[in-house]
């Protein structure tokens, strides 16, 4: 059994074709234990010893229910012949057994021991998983730290650069600004440029992540959800940051959310 990454529950089996009629229960049994991810099931029957051998005058008379069947089926009261079940064995080879109900309880249960030796193995990743998402929580959470030490002098920076800008272009021409016009417009322009916001809202959802990795249980979807609201945050302040050296954590920022996105896409 194989398990690999899907947004959802995805089941594929191959099985032997004396076992086919499993296959509702099988995909039943894996559907009740499993909630996301491409399974891959792949089951081969082999004989063991010489209990599951038949003898010859079993495979023969195994031979001639098979021909009665299918004569009852098709040309009811045409009669069956024993040379024609030694030709059909003849030609068919060693014929096996239909599977009982001893053989399809086995089939599950083997099954099902497959299935816990896959959860144990998703379990053992998950722990790995869970060091790896607070490690880049951690990294997330200090530059954002770096970002919010520097705003109030990026505020100043702004406002300066923002005046310097205006008076670059008013005083050429002769015109005159009105000091609470500047005002306005200045604050119009700084705030337009603060981050502030999207910092709070990125470090509510930086605690909400490590909350529900510590809860643990079937939380993928919320986690999803979780990482591509970081996703826009950190975008978001991307557009908004103006100062190279800020705009470089930030990016930083972006990188980490990034691999948190993918990673948290292998969480059931």
């Amino acid at each position: 059994m194989r398990s690999v990454n899907h947004r959802h529950l995805k089941v594929s089996s191959h099985l032997p074709d004396r076992l086919m009629a499993l296959q509702m229960k099988i995909d039943a049994l894996l559907r009740e234990k499993l909630e996301r991810g491409s399974i891959s099931l792949t089951l081969v029957l082999e004989p063991c010893g010489d209990s599951t051998r038949l003898s010859e005058v079993d495979l023969i008379r195994h031979s001639y229910e098979r021909l009665c069947a299918l004569r009852d089926e098709i040309t009811p009261g045409e009669e069956v012949r024993l040379r024609d079940a030694i030709q059909f064995r003849e030609e068919q080879g060693t014929v096996v057994a239909e599977p009982d109900g001893d053989l399809a309880q086995l089939v599950l249960e083997t099954i099902e021991q497959a299935v816990i030796e896959l959860r144990q193995m998703q379990e053992n990743e998950g722990e790995h998983l869970r060091k790896e998402f607070r490690r880049i929580l951690g990294c997330v959470s200090e530059g954002l730290d770096q970002v919010e030490a520097v705003l109030p002098e990026v505020k100043s920076w702004l406002l300066e650069r923002f005046q310097h800008r205006i008076s670059q272009l008013m005083t050429p021409g002769g015109v005159d600004l009105d000091p609470k016009d500047l005002a306005r417009e200045l604050g119009v322009q700084v705030e337009r440029s603060d981050i502030t916001e999207e910092l709070a809202r990125m470090r509510g959802h930086l605690e909400e992540y490590g909350k529900i990795i510590t809860t643990g249980g079937r939380v993928g979807r919320r986690l999803d959800f979780l990482t591509q609201e970081m996703f826009r945050e950190a975008n978001t302040m991307a557009s908004k940051v103006a100062r190279y050296d800020l705009a470089h954590t930030v990016v930083d920022i972006k990188v980490e959310v990034d691999r948190l996105r993918e990673q948290t896409q292998n969480i059931e």
